[in-house]
């Protein structure tokens, strides 16, 4: 009775948040359980700071365990020695340099719009859903998100970079369509179309790596415990981790794979991180068959931004932040390296680390 008890409490715990900022209208569908609106601020970590829409002076962003920050529409997030990551549509984290802004125009996850006002953002979609949209406006031109995948915006100079993935640019009435390793320069003749090399990395791309690794890992306790697996959902929804101090993203239906290569499991596929599908005993008997072999992670669906031409995922060192060479996890390794697979280590781990990382 006791342990039913304890169980139901650290369910609790994870799905107080997504009722926050979920709106479950009758019984839950695809349609209406979402999230309500995007900007939620997920990580603030240095000098980071709102500008209200009608002015003033800005606000500096220190989150609380208990509190929430929203970016509202018409204000304007900011960083000066710091670093942001936001989450926009369920699956997709937007994540800023030093010395970066952004204004959030539009808020609705059908209509997710905002303007690159200073330094370099990247945004990482792990997923998109079919009824969600995110467009970046920079300088002349509204790109607009089709797939999952890895974008950047830099604004001095002017440049959209897709590293996985597939957006539309729409300038001086042309449409452009970019795909990986495509660029889009802005120039004094007007924008150029070219690529780049996607192996080139910077500190905003490393931290961005980092996270998504440590968001991984957080995916792993909080999708286990959750309680919402088979309530009908197609999409899927922020959580909080208390273990780690921030939201991570549990999808619902299928094992996602991030731009980085670092897995979310469901609520179902996760079990297959804890207790590792076995070989069928030779001699009938009791046990299990193996029934899983190992799929949970071989399909990726078209939502999710797995591809087999990208940069592979690396292992996570939490005390030096250093990135190492290493191979998507393996069956019961865990989402993220060398931080620990499964039970103890990610559950009980913790947010120091994997909140923060100031290192380049």
């Amino acid at each position: 009775m006791v342990q039913g008890v304890n169980a139901m409490r650290r369910a609790h715990r994870f799905t107080l948040f997504a009722a926050a900022i979920l709106a479950v209208a009758g019984s839950a569908s695809a349609q209406n359980a979402i999230s309500v609106k995007a900007g939620m601020i997920n990580v603030a970590d240095g000098d980071v700071y709102l500008v209200d829409a009608k002015g003033g002076e800005p606000q500096k962003v220190q989150p609380k365990a208990s509190e929430f920050i929203d970016i509202k529409e018409g204000q304007i997030l900011k960083t000066s020695e710091g670093r942001a990551e936001v989450l926009l549509t369920p699956g997709a984290f937007l994540r800023m340099a030093d010395d970066s802004s952004f204004k959030m125009f539009s808020s609705r996850m059908s209509d997710v719009r905002l303007e690159a006002l200073s330094g370099s953002l990247l945004i990482d979609v792990t997923e998109l859903l079919e009824d969600n949209h995110i467009s970046v406006l920079t300088k002349d031109s509204t790109v607009s998100i089709a797939k999952a995948g890895l974008y950047r915006f830099d604004v001095d100079p002017p440049r959209v970079r897709v590293y996985q993935g597939e957006a539309v640019a729409e300038f001086n009435g042309q449409k452009v369509t970019l795909k990986g390793g495509r660029e889009l320069l802005a120039s004094a003749g007007g924008w150029t179309q070219g690529k780049f090399d996607a192996k080139e990395t910077d500190p905003l791309y490393r931290w961005a790596k980092r996270r998504s690794g440590y968001l991984a890992m957080a995916n792993v306790s909080a999708a286990r415990q959750t309680t919402a697996y088979g309530n009908g959902l197609r999409g899927g929804s922020w959580y909080y981790n208390p273990y780690f101090g921030f939201a991570t993203y549990v999808p619902w239906l299928d094992t996602l794979r991030s731009p980085f290569g670092y897995f979310y499991y469901t609520p179902s596929t996760v079990m297959a991180v804890y207790y590792p599908p076995r070989p069928a005993p030779s001699m009938g008997g009791g046990g299990w068959a193996g029934g899983h072999s190992g799929g949970y992670a071989a399909g990726m669906p078209s939502r999710s931004a797995s591809s087999s031409t990208y940069t592979p995922s690396a292992g996570i060192s939490p005390s030096s932040g250093s990135m190492s060479s290493a191979s998507a996890p393996s069956v019961g390794a865990g989402s993220a390296g060398s931080r620990g697979g499964g039970g103890g280590a990610a559950a009980g781990g913790g947010g120091g680390g994997a909140r923060g990382g100031r290192g380049n």
